[in-house]
């Protein structure tokens, strides 16, 4: 009988045995797994998958569109572009259109027309509460905490992954993406329960709970999409005009004003306001004082290729250079001058929405496509 040699390491060696499944090793499979696996929630956020509903409805006249045509109208080149693969995947996972894929034929569903083009603002809540909840993880998630409100982001990421089986190298999306829409509902006054506790994120640094807040002062609603992002002075009498004089105006011209003392998320002020300003469909500016802090978010603004309107209180105030552009000088002696800024603001917010180009300086016009 041939004696066993030893081993040499430098044999070939065969393949590793397949352990045997434990509880432990069958959970890091399900997730390895997982990495491969279809998305089952959106990676885009309910506000952004609406601009696939309303491209449609503005660009087609609610007709169906094909990919091609739809991803130019919501600012992409191609419609093989992953970005657009996903905002229009994300605009089916809501219930806003039907038709996925860089050669589909898109068609805008019931569910997005009541919220693009609303019969009244109950049907635009209604319709917004409904999209979120087509996501059947973020209701399941919703029905879970109820009323509660959302635990801190450490505590929720790990029941998302336990509770829910969220995959861990997607947790973090889908928290963000859930929150962010809660924030979007609870501004159009169409929040779901869980959203009355995560309007400020959770507790301040003391740990004390804080108080449920719609995100814009004065307890208003939001009542449009297209927001209109202010960029002017605070303090003093600017924040009475504001209230008073700027917000009414732009509602009448059809937008929703944001101003940046309105902004309650933590983080970065500049991201903050630099998301605003791309998210607004027409900014106004009043540069009354040539304020710093204005002039550096006008900057921002012609950056990132958007139409602005200007106000002052005299014309110094606005740079030579942007006078050519459309202007607008109150006089607060005149007896009614208010009336007549107001006015002078809602008309000349609705021609930039409808001719954009001619409020935007001529280097930044020149690449706007």
């Amino acid at each position: 009988m041939a004696k066993k040699r030893a081993s040499d390491p430098t044999d070939p060696q065969p393949p590793p045995t397949e352990p045997k499944q434990t509880k432990r090793s069958g959970r890091k499979r399900s997730v390895g797994a997982a990495k491969g696996a279809a998305w089952t929630f959106p990676k885009e956020t309910l506000e952004s998958a609406i601009r696939v509903a309303r491209a449609i409805d503005e660009k087609h006249g609610g007709n169906p569109m094909n990919a091609a045509d739809l991803a130019k109208a919501v600012g992409f080149r191609q419609s093989t572009d992953w970005r657009f693969l996903d905002l229009l995947r994300a605009a089916n996972q809501y219930g806003l259109v039907s038709g996925s894929g860089a050669t589909a034929t898109v068609r805008l569903e019931k569910l997005g027309q009541d919220i693009v083009v609303p019969g009244d603002a109950s049907d635009r809540q209604r319709a917004l509460l409904e999209a979120f909840r087509s996501v059947e993880d973020f209701k399941k998630v919703e029905d879970f905490y109820g009323s509660k409100r959302l635990p801190e982001d450490e505590f929720f990421k790990n029941t998302l992954s336990r509770q829910f089986s969220v995959p861990r190298d997607r947790v973090d999306r889908f928290a963000d993406v859930f929150r962010e829409n809660l924030v979007f509902l609870t501004s159009f006054a169409a929040r779901p329960t869980t959203a009355a506790a995560t309007a400020t994120e959770a507790a301040d640094a003391g740990g004390r709970e804080l108080p449920a807040e719609a995100p814009l002062k004065e307890g208003r609603v939001r009542r449009f999409l297209d927001s209109c992002f202010v960029m002017m002075p605070f303090g003093e009498w600017f924040d009475r005009y504001y209230q008073e004089i700027y917000v009414p105006a732009i509602r009448e011209a059809g937008f929703e004003p944001v101003r940046a003392d309105e902004l309650f998320n933590t983080g970065s002020v500049v991201e903050q306001i630099w998301e605003q300003i791309d998210k607004s469909k027409v900014l106004l500016a009043d540069l009354t004082g040539k304020n710093a802090n204005v002039f550096y978010e006008l900057g921002l603004a012609h950056a990132a290729r958007k139409p602005v309107v200007f106000a002052a209180g005299q014309i110094d105030d606005i740079p030579f250079d942007l006078r050519h552009l459309r202007v607008i000088v109150y006089d607060v002696r005149e007896p009614q001058w208010a009336a007549t800024l107001s006015r002078q603001i809602t008309e000349f917010l609705k021609n930039a929405k409808a001719d954009p180009a001619k409020s935007i300086p001529q280097p930044f016009r020149g690449v706007q496509e």
